[in-house]
């Protein structure tokens, strides 16, 4: 079995998806320590504020003039008081860890902090957090039918599992589980590699977020404690170096590369305009490429989104190149981009 796997997962709670792990974790803050209104920032996909509506009296996104994912959070213009939580979100893996003094004082104040890893789970940002508590939408980073977890960098109490976690699951699809996991063991000790779990992931897949405080899939938390986290990481690591080696960025657009010590979630661009991201959008399309947009963002649908968060969701586009792709694949891909952003060339 592999050992890879990261500390705070092996010691989290377990959840059907990253919004259920949060949803779960205010409502216990609520009881706990009294929490009343929850900071969300603006940049964000936006189910998850709504979501937060239905546990906490007030959620509050935040908006700063000069906002860009790729710099720190300021903390410390945060209008939070004594009472409040606040959510710093690592988005698309690109964004440094805030200035430590900056979360300090706010903490001083009686503010806590909840840190969300979904998108690099063993960046730096991660692995020195200290937060009160941090979670993750596992099945951003890892191939899982679901799962979202729960952590406390301060070894402060978590919110329990759901009581029936599992339960509702036919005993075939406990035991399915269990293959899985014996299966995938097996092929890291005889060098095979990593299993991909293309098909599990499509098959017993299920939406996240469907009501709060749903348990995890067996099948996932049996696979769980096998997989190469690690592995997996450094090898989304190197396709990215690949990527950014091998694509020439149009002259208006830029990178987003991960801080030091982190992994970027996708080979992510952010155009000058929107006209130009549709156009590279549709170029990839065309070349069986499917890009992401993280996160579509509507000011008239989400109350409380900022211009500049609007504006940069209608530049911004992504591209996978995570573990179900191997180098080849990426050399490949990188031709594709370079013929969809540079045409006629």
């Amino acid at each position: 079995m592999p050992s890879a796997n990261l500390p705070y997962l092996r010691n989290a709670s377990l959840f059907a998806s990253g919004r259920d792990a949060l949803v779960a974790l205010v409502r216990w803050g609520a009881i706990r320590h009294g929490w009343r209104r929850v900071w969300v920032p603006s940049y964000y996909c936006p189910e998850v504020p709504a979501a937060l509506a239905a546990v906490a009296d007030v959620v509050e996104l935040l908006v700063f003039p000069d906002h860009a994912i790729w710099a720190p959070t300021q903390v410390g213009a945060i209008p939070a008081v004594r009472g409040d939580v606040v959510v710093l979100a690592n988005q698309l893996g690109v964004r440094p860890r805030p200035d430590t003094d900056a979360m300090e004082a706010i903490t001083a104040g009686g503010v806590m902090l909840i840190e969300d890893h979904s998108h690099d789970l063993g960046s730096g940002w991660a692995q020195r957090s200290g937060a009160d508590y941090a979670f993750a939408s596992l099945r951003k980073t890892l191939p899982l039918p679901d799962g979202g977890a729960v952590w406390s960098p301060r070894g402060l109490e978590l919110p329990p599992e759901p009581a029936d976690a599992g339960d509702s699951a036919p005993p075939a699809t406990r035991r399915l589980g269990e293959a899985l996991a014996t299966q995938l063991g097996r092929s890291a000790a005889d060098g095979a590699g990593p299993l991909r779990f293309r098909a599990l992931a499509r098959s017993g897949s299920r939406p996240s977020g469907t009501g709060a405080g749903q348990g995890i899939l067996p099948i996932s938390r049996a696979l769980l404690p096998g997989m190469p986290v690690d592995a997996w990481r450094e090898r989304r690591r190197r396709h990215l170096e690949i990527l950014e080696n091998e694509v020439e960025l149009p002259p208006s657009a830029r990178l987003l590369p991960a801080p030091e010590g982190g992994v970027g979630f996708a080979f992510t661009i952010v155009f000058a305009g929107h006209d130009q991201r549709r156009r590279a959008q549709r170029a990839l399309v065309a070349r069986a490429v499917a890009p992401v947009v993280l996160w579509p963002l509507d000011p008239f649908r989400s109350r409380g989104v900022g211009g500049p968060d609007v504006d940069l969701s209608r530049r911004i586009l992504s591209i996978h190149c995570d573990q179900r792709y191997d180098e080849a694949d990426m050399h490949r891909l990188g031709a594709i981009l370079r013929d969809a952003l540079h045409p006629g060339r």
